[in-house]
C-alpha cells in the first residue's frame, strides 16, 4: 500500500523531486501518467487493480510531496488521479450496455482533447523558445537617403507648387492661428463673487442669486448662463473645502442653498441681494 520509491522524508528532501508519482498495483509498476494513458487507450484492465491502494498510495505521494513539490505541479496530479478514478467507476463497470458505449465514446473524447492539449503545449513551447525581437535579436535599422530626393525634399516641393515661390504673387504667407476665448463667467470670478455675496449677506440662499447679471438681450445668452451656473456651482464646492461655505439641498434636484459657515440655515428660499 505504501510501497513508494522515494525512502522517508530526509532522503526524499535530499533525492531530486520526481516529474509524476509512481504507482505499484496489481497488473501495474510505473508513473501514474503512463497508467493512465493506458486506461484511455484500453490496453490495460483497471479492473485488476484495487482502486483503494491508488488512493492510499496517491494520498500518500501528496503528503510528502507537500514541501517539496509546487502546488501547480500536485494540482496536475490530482487532476490525473481523478480522471483514473472516473474511468476506474464509469468505463470498467458500466450499469448497462448503452452506458458503457457512452463511456466509450466520452473515452474518446476525453484522448482526442489530450492529443490537441499535447499539441497545443508544443506549440507554446516552441514559441518560447523562439528568439525575442529587440533582445535576442536586433532589428536592421532603415538605410538613410544618400541625396536629398527625401520626404522632407518632397514635401518642399509641394510646398513651393501650392504656394509658389517667394516673392511672386501666388506666395502668401499664412495666417496665425488665434484661438477666440469666449467672454464667460469663469470660477475665480465666481469665487469673488460668492466671498463678496456671503460677507454682506453670512444667511446665505440659493445658488442662482449668486450668478452675475446677463441680460436678456445679450449674444449667446444661453451658453453664458449655462457658463455661470457651471462656474459658480464649482466655486462653491471650492470654497466648501475650503470650509468657506456650507452648501445644502433638501431634496435631489432641489435649489442648492449657499450660507457661511456658522450660519444657521435660512427659512426662506428666494433671497433679495437689493
Amino acid at each position: 500500500m505504501d510501497n513508494l520509491d522515494w525512502g522517508d522524508s530526509a532522503a526524499a528532501r535530499q533525492a531530486p523531486v520526481p516529474a509524476m508519482p509512481v504507482l505499484h498495483l496489481e497488473g501495474f509498476d510505473g508513473p501514474m501518467d503512463m497508467l493512465l494513458d493506458l486506461a484511455e487507450r484500453q490496453l490495460i484492465d483497471l479492473g485488476k487493480m484495487s482502486i483503494l491502494a491508488l488512493a492510499e498510495q496517491f494520498a500518500a505521494v501528496m503528503e510528502r510531496m507537500t514541501d517539496l513539490v509546487a502546488l501547480e505541479r500536485r494540482a496536475d496530479w490530482l487532476v490525473l488521479a481523478t480522471r483514473l478514478v472516473v474511468l476506474r467507476t464509469r468505463l470498467l463497470f458500466p450499469a448497462s450496455p448503452e452506458e458503457a458505449a457512452d463511456a466509450a465514446r466520452e473515452a474518446d473524447h476525453e484522448l482526442q482533447r489530450l492529443n490537441e492539449m499535447t499539441r497545443m503545449r508544443a506549440a507554446a513551447q516552441w514559441l518560447s523558445r523562439r528568439p525575442y525581437l529587440g533582445i535576442d535579436v536586433l532589428a536592421r535599422p532603415h538605410p538613410k537617403p544618400t541625396h536629398e530626393s527625401g520626404y522632407v525634399a518632397l514635401m518642399e516641393a509641394c510646398l513651393v507648387v501650392l504656394r509658389g515661390r517667394p516673392g511672386t504673387e501666388e506666395f502668401a504667407p499664412p495666417d496665425t492661428y488665434r484661438v477666440e476665448v469666449p467672454n464667460l463667467w469663469r470660477i475665480p470670478d465666481a469665487i469673488d463673487q460668492v466671498r463678496n455675496r456671503l460677507a454682506e449677506h453670512p444667511e446665505g440662499g440659493p445658488l442662482t442669486g449668486f450668478l452675475p447679471a446677463i441680460g436678456k438681450e445679450e449674444a449667446a445668452r444661453t451658453l453664458k448662463l449655462r457658463a455661470a451656473v457651471a462656474s459658480t456651482f464649482a466655486a462653491s464646492l471650492e470654497l466648501s473645502r475650503q470650509q468657506y461655505l456650507v452648501a445644502d439641498q433638501e431634496e435631489k434636484f432641489e435649489e442648492i442653498m449657499l450660507r457661511a459657515v456658522g450660519t444657521p440655515p435660512m427659512l426662506q428660499k428666494e433671497l433679495d441681494w437689493g
